[in-house]
């Protein structure tokens, strides 16, 4: 054992901690000098297992002096995606240092650290500091920065899954690009008293880049793009914890399963059986996935429990920091004993008080649900408790789906985003607000990171013209020409640019936001600009879980005070549903081929049986040989449903594709509807179905060309260019507490996309914007995958004389967009009546 690990390891028996195989092995593979992943689940010991070995390693470069060695610069950066996440680390490794009498202070820059902090931080960089993607491009943005990253040996990008596949992890990847640039143009000689890059045993000086990931299916891929193209695969490690964590998953089976049961309905209903558990339990978090969908739940349990008042609480991200910030803090001292939360809570923070997880409604996804569960129990040996509510009949299926894909380890992969040109042109203006950039050493760089490995020297060429010059189109606006060329150096010269920039730096981008303030003072959060816009003075609403009243609205605030009246409308937000991933979509198929065969082994399929009974009587239960298409006539018109069961946003891809070819055969105009498990398409007359299918209806080929003209291709581009233009700086959203209107927004990027569209085709972001379309919005390469399945598949049609289980929820999400939620009830409830 060398100094360092001795010490790390009588550290351990003093806590009388055992130290795991991964940590063990991720020691070694840090002390030799290896970059790469780490993959360990949540509540394993993966915060310990690289900040132990960092500290290892600097107690051998100075095994003498290391407990009166100060003011050694930045050493250790560690990012994180959440805020909330560096409040527990942080406390973690200056317990560490502080019990090995090491002088450190381990500090955060984060949105929340004051501005007096952050300058602290710039003068008097710390050994350790904890920050998020948006913060270390913030510090690529200071005047001077490579002195602060001189002295740095190893980043680590915590929870690196969540970033991968966002432009959030392009940035990351763009960040270390960067850093590595400067050390490898940097020959800085390295003096005794100040530690530096330390050599490693292949025999030369290193940046450690280490990320730390749960299991997502794609754990090699994540390890490359983390690490970049170019990184020599001898100095790359995977190390795997290979914890065995014990979870207990638990389906609440309603006693009543509706066979016409639709999206939302039923969840409520079993809210007896939830406080049931909540009361048998220490903490409790349920989880839900959308805020609007917390909100609804937390005023469902205080109005009929409220002897939970004062001891629950709701936790989502619309609400105010420091209500969030006493939420986690309530959880540490015990206080609360269940709080309603969203995705907001998904990530490491570390509560070791909540014994039982409750999911309201499918997580859609294996790997959401397992990091969800994965917040009981949150601590190596415990087990973690989860409970599945469904909120209708057939969610039951997907929870057996959930816990079958967990058993077999069928987790999902999250495909890195490549070319994103928005925020390549961020980054570059970035470096030009700072100290300037010069374009052949940058584009080195950007071209060994994944997500530009394919850019071309004239791609990047026009990035730089579109930010120095304006483009082809854009010449004669003042406004554009951000970057200015000297002595072949790019760089940003105006301040009042430099400021609107770093203002506007980030890839999160959303609605526009309007805040929430009591008249008497104190924030509640943020809803969404629209949400209000529909509210009159006077209205009522709920929002972090009180009942308000709409006192006024100015300069992008809405003052409120209590109301006691009884109805009001409850905050929504959209972008709300998240769609079936392909992993679960799979698994989903082969759990229901074992119930057109008949082997019903799970509770949650054997509960559902009188709804397959009602199925396969009126329509058939396909197997995963065959594909099931319905025909229903009504007084809406002739329905025609699909089954490919493979999430919402391929269906909306899918559904028009068909309508597109079936009205090639005869003029006709549809009106679609989705949900995860299948679509409606809706015409008043009869289509040419059996002709459609003999000509190949589901056909692959000329794939994009007919997706192009099915959709409105154009519109949607538009709506993706919106984010396109926010992030490549494109428009200026507004100052701190005085953002543009929406409608601004839209017109002004509206206006930009047809511009662009007219008279530069070969526009980039415009490019962008449609491959974007493709990609995220109809999941082309799903849609593809999909398409060729139902090829190789014996198609089932069947002509329907009523409704099946399986069609009624597709035409109640078709009503729900054009009711309200009372009239909606009403009308689905005199369906059921008429059907039953």
């Amino acid at each position: 054992m060398s100094p360092g690990e001795k010490i790390i390891s009588n550290w351990y028996k003093q806590k009388k901690w055992q130290q795991f195989a991964f940590q063990q092995e991720m020691m070694d593979a840090y002390l030799k000098g290896y970059s790469g992943l780490l993959n360990a689940p949540t509540g394993s010991g993966k915060t310990f297992a690289l900040f132990l070995p960092f500290l290892a390693d600097y107690i051998n470069q100075y095994p003498n002096d290391y407990q009166s060695r100060k003011n050694n610069g930045l050493l250790m950066l560690w990012i994180t995606p959440l805020r909330a996440l560096t409040n527990d680390i942080q406390k973690a490794m200056q317990t560490v240092v502080d019990d090995l009498g090491i002088p450190w202070k381990i500090a955060a820059r984060t949105g929340d650290t004051s501005s007096a902090d952050k300058q602290a931080i710039k003068r008097k960089p710390p050994e350790v500091l904890l920050t998020t993607p948006e913060s270390l491009h913030l510090m690529l943005a200071q005047k001077d920065y490579p002195k602060t990253f001189e002295k740095i040996n190893v980043v680590v990008t915590d929870e690196w899954h969540e970033l991968l596949g966002t432009k959030r992890g392009v940035q990351m990847e763009l960040g270390l690009s960067r850093l590595k640039g400067l050390m490898s143009r940097d020959a800085r000689p390295k003096t005794d008293d100040k530690p530096g890059f330390p050599t490693s045993h292949f025999g030369h000086q290193t940046l450690k880049i280490w990320g730390i990931s749960a299991t997502i299916g794609n754990l090699e891929e994540a390890a490359q793009v983390l690490l970049g193209v170019n990184f020599p695969k001898e100095q790359q490690k995977m190390v795997k914890a290979d914890i065995d964590k014990n979870l207990v998953i638990t389906s609440i089976i309603p006693q009543n399963i509706e066979n016409y049961s639709w999206s939302g309905h039923i969840g409520l209903k079993l809210l007896p059986e939830v406080m049931e558990i909540v009361a048998q339990s220490k903490t409790t978090l349920i989880f839900t996935n959308t805020r609007a969908q917390s909100e609804i739940w937390y005023q469902a349990i205080l109005d009929k429990y409220p002897e939970y008042a004062g001891i629950m609480a709701m936790h989502h991200g619309s609400l105010d920091n420091d209500l969030r910030n006493w939420v986690e803090q309530a959880l540490h001292a015990e206080i609360l004993k269940v709080v309603v939360c969203t995705s907001s809570l998904d990530l490491g923070v570390d509560f070791r008080p909540v014994d039982t997880i409750i999911q309201i409604g499918s997580p859609k996804g294996v790997a959401r649900f397992m990091q969800r569960a994965g917040r009981s129990g949150h601590h190596p040996g415990a087990t973690s408790k989860a409970w599945f509510v469904p909120t209708h009949s057939l969610e039951l299926l997907e929870g057996a789906a959930l816990k079958h894909a967990i058993k077999q380890k069928t987790f999902e992969s999250r495909d890195p985003i490549i070319l994103a040109f928005d925020v390549l042109i961020q980054y570059l203006v970035t470096l030009a607000v700072s100290d300037g950039f010069r374009a052949d050493e940058i584009y080195k760089e950007v071209k060994s990171t994944f997500a530009y490995a394919d850019i071309l020297p004239q791609e990047f060429d026009d990035l730089l013209d579109f930010i120095s010059k304006g483009g082809k189109t854009l010449s004669q606006y003042d406004e554009y020409l951000k970057v200015e060329y000297e002595n072949g150096l790019y760089k940003v010269n105006n301040r009042r640019i430099a400021m609107r920039h770093r203002l506007s730096m980030g890839t999160i981008t959303s609605e526009i936001s309007m805040r929430v303030k009591f008249q008497s003072g104190g924030s509640l959060g943020t809803v969404e600009e629209g949400f209000i816009a529909k509210l009159k003075i006077g209205d009522n609403f709920w929002f972090a879980g009180r009942n308000l009243e709409l006192v006024r609205v100015k300069d992008m605030t809405a003052y409120v005070k209590k109301s006691t009246k009884k109805k009001g409308a409850i905050a929504t937000w959209l972008g709300g549903r998240m769609p079936l991933s392909s992993q679960l979509s799979a698994v989903f198929r082969e759990k229901l081929d074992e119930v057109a065969l008949g082997v019903e082994e799970d509770e949650e399929i054997i509960a559902l049986r009188p709804l397959f009974t009602q199925q396969n009587s009126l329509s058939h239960l396909p197997q995963k040989t065959e594909f099931l298409i319905e025909k229903l006539e009504t007084r809406d018109g002739h329905h025609l449903f699909f089954y490919p069961f493979e999430g919402r946003l391929v269906h909306e891809g899918m559904a028009s594709l068909l309508g597109f070819r079936l009205s090639k055969l005869k003029n006709a105009s549809f009106s679609i509807a989705m949900n995860d498990y299948g679509f409606e398409l809706l015409t008043d007359d009869e289509v040419l179905l059996e002709k459609a299918l003999e000509n190949n209806l589901f056909s692959d080929k000329n794939l994009i060309d007919d997706i192009q003209n099915s959709l409105n291709a154009n519109e949607m581009a538009r709506r993706r260019f919106r984010d396109i233009a926010h992030i490549s700086g494109l428009i200026f959203t507004g100052f701190p507490g005085k953002p543009m209107k929406n409608k601004h927004l839209q017109s002004s990027t509206s206006l930009l996309f047809d511009v662009f569209s007219e008279y530069e085709k070969d526009n980039l972001l415009i490019r962008q914007a449609y491959n974007e379309a493709l990609a995220f919005q109809l999941e082309e390469f799903r849609l593809r995958e999909a398409l060729q399945r139902i090829q190789k598949q014996k198609i089932v049609l069947k002509e329907m004389a009523q409704p099946s289980p399986f069609a009624f929820p597709i035409m109640v999400d078709r009503l729900r967009e054009k009711m309200s939620t009372e009239s909606l009830e009403e009308r689905v409830a005199k369906m059921v009546e008429r059907l039953n």
